[in-house]
């Protein structure tokens, strides 16, 4: 409602500054264009606002993700610390051979290597393998979120 009274009276007064070069003829037609043009502008100023205001958000959306994102980078490492303390822990409690199994799989040994180094089946390394991976998803159920995005940042 502002606005339009604003324009309405911004027409007026381009109409009384040009009043001395227009003919009475025109004067009708001059303040419809005066204002139809007025409402023109105002209406592409508040969408040139919008898309400003809109960019703006999407910077400080984008600004304040990248500041979470760093401070868990820096953090990463006291929750790297925790993971690594839990699977220590759980890899406790299993048998010594399914431990050693499952360590040597995490240095790289292929199942066949594995195999033959302790005197077992393949099908005995990937029973013990799996068997291992439950107990560490169970352990670390309320950190796989947090375990995924480390492996995310290890791989970048």
């Amino acid at each position: 409602m502002e606005a339009s009274q604003d324009i309405v009276n911004d027409s007026f007064i381009a109409l009384l500054e040009n009043i001395d070069r227009l003919d009475d003829a025109v004067l009708k037609s001059f303040l419809a264009t005066t204002v139809k043009n007025k409402c023109l502008n105002y209406l592409r100023r508040v969408n040139c606002e919008k898309i400003i205001y809109r960019n703006l958000k999407i910077r400080a959306t984008d600004a304040y993700n990248m500041s979470l994102l760093e401070s868990d980078s820096r953090d990463s490492g006291m929750y790297s610390s925790e993971v690594m303390s839990i699977c220590r822990e759980s890899l406790s409690r299993l048998p010594v051979l399914t431990s050693e199994i499952f360590m040597d799989r995490l240095r790289g040994l292929s199942y066949k290597e594995i195999a033959e180094k302790y005197g077992i089946s393949h099908r005995s390394v990937t029973y013990e393998i799996s068997k291992t991976l439950a107990v560490l998803k169970e352990s670390l159920k309320d950190y796989l979120p947090l375990v995924l995005y480390l492996l995310m940042l290890k791989s970048n």
